[in-house]
């Protein structure tokens, strides 16, 4: 079994960000213009939420790893990530026992509420059937209509509910005054606008590091398996030299630097679409997770990172936050 942890609350920004007043106090100091940092979301004095703690495990299943964190709700205006941790679905580990083994290891007081949701269906049902908590069954977010987000696309029941839970959170954490670009870089990557009246209104699907580094090995005779998840550190020291002047080189480039264009690209015509065609009048600020987002964040202008922010979409459903 393979397990990784993650700081509480990871932040990191290029560019100025802007707050709503009622999140100013919670979320600006949580950023550095020149260095990522990892805090929790401060106390928000002027916050009327003054809820007694409630503590919340939120569970996120998605393609190549399970995510999972409990969260505090008290005085703050969202959720605060105690503690986030990720499993790989690979191998012979069940995932409600490495659950189970964590929330022992973490000793936490009692919870109040579980909710469960996933890109992976099969592995999201397998993990309910067998949960971890005797005591504490689960809430299953599964349909659109449990996300409280206007869905503005073709086929809302289609739309993958890890979009829709990113983009709920990013609404709820920034407010409605500036249209957001969401960039979640997992296995896949997913790149959605959610303009400045709170709608999400689609975006662009494609292949995140991981999976392209694989289809490269996949598909070809001779090229290696490149490790995709250690391209970059997040900040100025990239491992993807250009050009490229042997074939490990020039793959690390191909990866890096086409999933940079990519997203850049796609982000950049979604930023004028909410101009052009819903008369947002703010610039976007783009939002990135995902183990892609954190190594691509500093390449992007008016950047965030927000370290999985599904479950802080999770938390935020299982105890509402008010506008």
């Amino acid at each position: 079994m393979s397990e990784r942890s993650f700081p509480a609350g990871h932040f990191a920004r290029q560019g100025p960000i802007k707050f709503p007043g009622q999140f100013s106090t919670v979320l600006s100091s949580c950023f550095n213009a020149t260095s990522p940092l990892q805090p929790k979301l401060q106390h928000n004095e002027t916050s009327s939420c003054d809820l007694p703690m409630t503590l919340i495990l939120a569970v996120d299943v998605g393609n190549t790893r399970a995510k999972f964190g409990v969260f505090e709700r008290g005085g703050a205006a969202v959720p605060q990530a105690r503690e986030i941790a990720a499993t790989p679905l690979r191998g012979e580990a069940n995932i409600s026992d490495v659950i189970s083994e964590w929330l022992d290891k973490h000793d936490f007081e009692e919870l109040e509420s579980c909710i469960v949701s996933g890109s992976n269906p099969p592995a999201r049902d397998e993990l309910v059937s067998n949960w971890p908590l005797e005591d504490l069954s689960p809430v299953i977010v599964n349909d659109h209509h449990q996300v409280d987000i206007a869905i503005d696309v073709d086929s809302p029941s289609t739309v993958g509910i890890d979009r829709l839970l990113t983009a709920f959170a990013v609404r709820k954490m920034f407010g409605e005054n500036q249209p957001i670009v969401v960039i979640d870089s997992g296995t896949a990557t997913t790149v959605n606008l959610v303009t400045s009246d709170g709608t999400f209104r689609g975006g662009a699907i494609l292949p995140g590091l991981r999976l392209s580094a694989y289809a490269l090995h996949d598909y070809t005779a001779r090229l290696p398996l490149i490790d995709a998840d250690q391209l970059s550190d997040g900040l100025d020291n990239i491992d993807a030299p250009l050009p490229g002047r042997n074939t490990i080189d020039a793959m690390k480039a191909g990866l890096y630097w086409g999933q940079l264009g990519s997203i850049k690209e796609i982000a950049a015509r979604l930023a004028r679409s909410a101009a052009v065609d819903f008369n947002d009048a703010e610039s976007a600020l783009y939002v990135l997770t995902g183990g892609g987002g954190r190594q691509l964040v500093a390449q992007l202008p008016n950047a965030v990172f927000i370290d999985s922010l599904a479950l802080h979409g999770l938390a935020m459903l299982a105890v509402p936050v008010a506008d």
